[in-house]
């Protein structure tokens, strides 16, 4: 009995959760908050010039951008993006890009209405938090 509760619980904490449901939480527009590598913190971010809007289209092809708000509520932005497909692999959700020519991927490590954090092949993690545009009126 001892055993069976063992293994409960290790099957309970080393499941991953259904990496396709990230998909939902992705669109938008997401305020980086720090990078870290290995669990240490590389960069924090305390103000940011710039945000990351992504969009996703139902056929799971998308891209990202990057925008600068202004004080009117808007977004500067150019007509650069990075175009990326989405693909679902043994429960890993990645962002598989193509930039002129050169291919790489981004594993979804975890999305979420309050989170989203991106790795790269080097081992970086992205930590991301909604937008939320400032207040000037308060």
């Amino acid at each position: 009995m001892k055993n069976l509760v063992f293994f409960f619980l290790l099957m309970l904490l080393s499941c991953k959760p259904n990496a396709s449901q990230y998909i939902n939480f992705i669109e938008g527009y997401w305020e980086i908050e720090q990078v870290t590598k290995n669990d240490r913190i590389i960069k924090e971010f305390k103000i940011n010039t710039g945000i990351d809007y992504f969009k996703i289209n139902a056929n799971k092809t998308g891209f990202r951008k990057k925008l600068k708000p202004n004080f009117q509520g808007t977004f500067e932005t150019s007509d650069d993006q990075l175009n990326f497909n989405l693909n679902l692999d043994n429960n890993t959700l990645l962002l598989e890009y193509i930039d002129n020519g050169t291919s790489y991927s981004e594993e979804i490590v975890l999305a979420s209405a309050t989170a989203l954090v991106i790795a790269n092949t080097e081992g970086f993690e992205y930590h991301y938090k909604p937008y939320e545009p400032l207040n000037l009126d308060e």
